[in-house]
């Protein structure tokens, strides 16, 4: 049996088509490598090669024992530290449409008849089992097709965005595209575009960052506003800019990563205190709020009233509970029954879980969401091929920059809009985490299927001199 023969048999037995080149190129270079070393022991080719084959073994024990290693994994640790959080979630949003529903019987002076399912509403009923099946979907599905179709993808996330905005809401709000956080699809397709251009150096960085303003340029005109200017606009800049700074660290674009990174956050904050600076200048209602976020008790009757009503909550919050400033505070939601579906800043529903249930229980459900987001993290980042490395890492900045925004929220620090992933059911909303997570489970599970990819392009030689002892 010669090596093609060989390496044919095993490669067979390899049930992931993905993996069987990789593992026959793999095969090959050890023979090619074990040949070599019986040549310089005085065989020759033909022989050097049938000993190497030999000494291989079994090709189908070979291409067995690969399968088992080259094949897609689900990571079951990582499933099971999602339901966890999504179950946190639910169990908070549960609680607090119980306790709404409490209210409004007990201000109509009727009897409460609180059965098992008052807390939940038809609409998570049904967005819920939708949202895990599509998740799984994205799990199941290769992520590199991303790669060879970004474009179209990112004609087919646009073409939804616009569908929504113009035809859905155009009746009820005024250009609500980009809204409900339909911008964060373009993450995954953002690290695409980064891969494509990859190896170019500096021309390959500079498109790097005016992509992250074309998306940003994108997003304000289906808007109707300058998005850079948001707090929404601000934190999907900041996970562009992550990316963007995972894919300077793989070496995409050549040496000098820090300089390189040293202008992109600098740049980004030399900008952004230009906006500020700017618009404090202009004299306008976000000026009212600029000052309202430094000196919020100053502007307490006006844009400084959502920050210091929220700091006062936070001050009758107690360390293991305080349920009648809880009754209290959900006395401001009669008349909304069931809130999945603005579980949103303006609710602050993480402010409830402090107020009802304590300090040291809200710490400890924070801590487990961003363990479970660290470990994600940490997972995406560990990855050796390098496309799945950004995109995961971009997805998993996803969650974490809008948990930020969420809890700066709710802790009376900023007034922003922002939605928390897993513990957030909206319907679009949790559509969006779900296929974001969907990416990063598919990352985890073809992560024995794609090799490292090689930067250095140039085509290595290996040389061998041999003296020989000749007559004159």
């Amino acid at each position: 049996m010669d090596m093609r023969e060989y390496i044919e048999a095993a490669a067979s037995q390899i049930r992931a088509r993905r993996a069987r080149d990789m593992v026959a190129r793999e095969l090959e270079a050890h023979i090619e490598d074990q040949a070599a070393c019986y040549t310089e022991q005085g065989m020759s080719q033909a022989e050097a090669e049938k000993e190497a084959v030999r000494q291989m073994g079994d090709p189908v024990e070979v291409g067995i024992s690969m399968d088992r290693i080259h094949r897609p994994r689900t990571d079951w640790k990582m499933i099971c530290m999602l339901v966890l959080v999504c179950v946190l979630g639910l169990s908070l949003q549960i609680a607090i449409n119980r306790e709404t529903v409490r209210a409004e019987f007990l201000e109509e002076g009727t009897a409460a008849s609180m059965n098992l399912f008052a807390g939940i509403s038809r609409n998570l009923l049904l967005v819920l089992p939708a949202a895990v099946a599509l998740g799984a979907l994205v799990c199941l599905m290769d992520y590199t097709v991303v790669l060879r179709h970004a474009i179209w993808f990112l004609c087919a996330v646009l073409f939804v965005v616009w569908m929504e905005g113009m035809i859905i809401w155009s009746d009820f709000t005024d250009r609500l595209i980009f809204v409900r956080n339909w911008y964060y699809l373009l993450v995954p397709l953002y690290a695409s575009l980064l891969y494509r251009y990859r190896g170019r150096g500096r021309r390959g960085f500079v498109g790097g960052i005016l992509l992250i303003v074309l998306m940003q340029g994108i997003a304000g005109v289906q808007k109707g506003c300058l998005f850079m200017i948001t707090f929404s606009g601000q934190r999907f800049c900041f996970v562009l800019a992550a990316v963007l700074s995972v894919a300077v660290m793989c070496g995409w674009y050549g040496e000098k990563k820090k300089g390189k990174l040293i202008c992109l956050w600098g740049g980004g904050l030399t900008a952004f205190c230009m906006a500020a600076v700017w618009m404090l200048m202009q004299d306008g209602f976000r000026a009212d709020r600029i000052r309202a976020i430094l000196h919020p008790y100053e502007y307490a009757s006006g844009s400084g009233y959502y920050v210091v009503t929220i700091r006062g909550w936070l001050g009758r919050c107690g360390l293991w509970g305080n349920p009648e400033a809880a009754a209290q505070y959900i006395q401001g939601y009669i008349g909304i029954s069931f809130m999945d579906a603005s579980f949103s800043p303006g609710d602050s529903n993480i402010l409830y879980l402090f107020l009802r249930y304590g300090i040291v229980v809200g710490i400890i459900v924070l801590l487990i969401y961003l363990g479970c987001i660290g470990y994600f993290l940490y997972r995406c980042l560990r990855q050796k091929n390098q496309l799945g490395r950004v995109t995961g890492s971009g997805c998993c900045m996803v969650f974490l920059a809008e948990f930020v925004g969420y809890m700066m929220s709710n802790l009376g620090v900023l007034p922003c809009y922002a939605r928390i992933p897993f513990l957030s059911y909206s319907g679009i909303d949790i559509s969006i985490w779900a296929v974001l997570m969907g990416f990063v489970f598919s990352i985890i599970r073809y992560q024995n299927l794609l090799p490292a990819e090689r930067m250095d392009k140039t085509r290595k030689y290996r040389y061998r001199i041999r003296i020989e002892k000749i007559t004159l």
